[in-house]
């Protein structure tokens, strides 16, 4: 293998020093603590539901991203985890536009009624981030935190919501689907594993 030398700013080209490393004596680099899993995006025709399944439970928290429009306006975007359809969800969320602030919540629901939102309308997309917090832990109830926000040239739209999921099995597989009718296309949709502290 050909040697990597570094060389001293004191010594000019004169002064070198001998590696064996390519890192010539620097600090390792470390990678992002996200980690891609799996990502969809939406066809032509639209999709009713996305699945994303297989989750590993080698992370800390999940993150799921994306952007989306639906075939009807402002569609609440549901969540059932492990295809669990029992009465055992629950939300809060504050919400508003530029002139309006609202809350609400909800219990013993079969889904997480807001996992973010849908755009206005199949033209409009918005964009969303949610959080699933400590998916992989037996030991509690699992809960979700979304940050959801669009424009509609001027008419804007932000929601920030929490879920949850009385039960405590591993999360391995997530559904997502919007309130009425179809995601369209182009909406995408990325999961990522985020890794603890090394």
């Amino acid at each position: 293998m050909t040697p990597v030398y570094k060389l001293s700013n004191a010594g000019g080209f004169t002064s070198k020093q001998k590696y064996t490393s390519m890192l010539a004596g620097n600090t390792a680099f470390s990678p992002s603590a996200f980690e891609s899993i799996a990502t969809y995006s939406v066809g032509s025709g639209g999709v009713a539901d996305i699945t994303f399944s297989s989750i590993p439970a080698t992370y800390s928290h999940l993150q799921i991203r994306f952007i989306a429009a639906g075939s009807s306006a402002d569609m609440d975007v549901q969540a059932r985890f492990n295809s669990d359809s029992g009465a055992n969800y629950a939300r809060h969320r504050m919400y508003g536009g530029g002139s309006s602030a609202a809350t609400d919540a909800g219990t013993n629901s079969t889904k997480i009624d807001t996992f973010g939102r849908t755009g206005s309308g199949a033209s409009i997309y918005g964009g969303n981030v949610v959080d699933i917090l400590d998916y992989a832990n037996t030991n509690k109830y699992k809960t979700t935190r979304s940050l959801f926000g669009r424009d509609s040239n001027g008419d804007g739209f932000i929601m920030f919501s929490s879920g949850l999921w009385m039960n405590t099995n591993a999360i391995t597989s997530i559904l997502l689907f919007p309130q009425t009718g179809n995601f369209s296309q182009y909406s995408h949709f990325a999961l990522y594993g985020i890794k603890g502290a090394a």
